[in-house]
């Protein structure tokens, strides 16, 4: 089947100071990359059409919450047959795990999905029972991956197949069983103390970027010891950045990045942590990265001192309170 040039869903948007929800159509043109939105009570424009690079196809669907200018918007249904017959049958999820020996190839195997149009749902190192790793032939501490996207089944097995041994694909009722047990809240493999952590930004996520970026850490010799999936309010961005409040000029567009969508967060120790990564992600501002370390992070995958691919601990004491953010409030809120 061919693509449809233009989608259409139905969002809501919580609106804090009025205290309601309201509900709007959101139109995603495949063509040019562009959106538009209707206040559907109004039957009023309330988004003129405009380019919006950052949000993808593939992260359009029912259940899914996006941000748009920092709104965080729910998409509750989609907004007219085309798309519904279009999407739906995407909509599937498929959970691939990759045992403790292939952690060591964690940035590759998530870059091979990522790249094959595949939706990042969930990622996240979890130790889980025995039992069920024996089942599904993993190690107890293990690397979960939950993908969805067009031929998301033949996609991931077609991954579990490259990286025969280290990944494995884990049949619906076991998965089922381990979203309760290991994707929701509680247990985390962080160790927070004597680490760091490495948050990879929203836009480099759409850019499949996370992968890559991931990797090399790895290569670098840092052992990761936490690693989550995780999508930020403004709220939260704000008291993530606060220490960076009125001493960087671009704080508030900081916090609109890092609320626009997924980001990855990486939690890693190894000798004088704090100041090994920061040496790894490069100067704040790419363009000096680009003239002096060329080979950093931020210098390989940052645009500007905004979008400038990860943020990292500054330091010391703030390793185990980052750490402790993303890897027990956000993941137990």
């Amino acid at each position: 089947m061919s693509e449809l040039s233009r989608y259409c869903f139905t969002v809501d948007y919580f609106d804090p100071q009025a205290n309601l929800t309201r509900t709007y159509s959101l139109l995603y043109y495949l063509t040019d990359n562009t959106i538009e939105m209707f206040d559907m009570k109004t039957k009023r424009s309330f988004l003129k059409r405009c380019a919006y690079p950052q949000l993808q196809l593939k992260e359009l669907y029912v259940g899914a919450t996006i941000s748009v200018y920092s709104r965080p918007l729910k998409i509750v249904d989609y907004g007219d047959d085309a798309t519904r017959k279009k999407l739906s049958a995407n909509s599937a999820e498929i959970m691939l795990a990759v045992s403790e020996s292939g952690l060591l190839k964690a940035g590759i195997i998530i870059e091979s999905l990522s790249t094959n149009n595949l939706l990042l749902k969930n990622v996240r190192l979890v130790d889980i029972p025995a039992d069920i790793a024996t089942a599904i032939h993993t190690t107890t501490r293990c690397l979960l991956i939950v993908v969805s996207g067009s031929d998301a089944s033949e996609k991931a097995d077609t991954t579990a197949q490259k990286f025969t041994g280290v990944v494995t694909r884990v049949d619906t009722q076991v998965a089922e069983i381990l979203t309760t047990l290991a994707l929701g809240p509680g247990k985390t493999t962080a160790v927070m103390q004597n680490c760091s952590v490495c948050v990879v930004k929203p836009h480099a996520v759409t850019a499949c970027q996370e992968g890559p970026i991931l990797q090399q850490l790895i290569d670098e010799g840092f052992l990761v010891s936490a690693i989550g999936l995780y999508s930020m309010s403004p709220a939260d961005a704000d008291d993530f950045l606060e220490v960076y409040s009125g001493v960087l000029p671009e704080f508030k567009k900081l916090v609109e990045q890092l609320s626009s969508g997924p980001c990855l967060a990486i939690e890693v120790c190894a000798e004088n942590c704090v100041a090994a990564l920061r040496a790894v992600c490069g100067p704040l501002d790419p363009e000096v990265g680009h003239a002096l370390f060329p080979h950093t992070i931020r210098a390989k995958y940052g645009v500007d001192r905004v979008r400038n691919a990860v943020h990292c601990t500054d330091l010391e004491e703030d390793g185990p309170l980052e750490s402790e953010f993303f890897f027990s409030l956000l993941q137990n809120k």
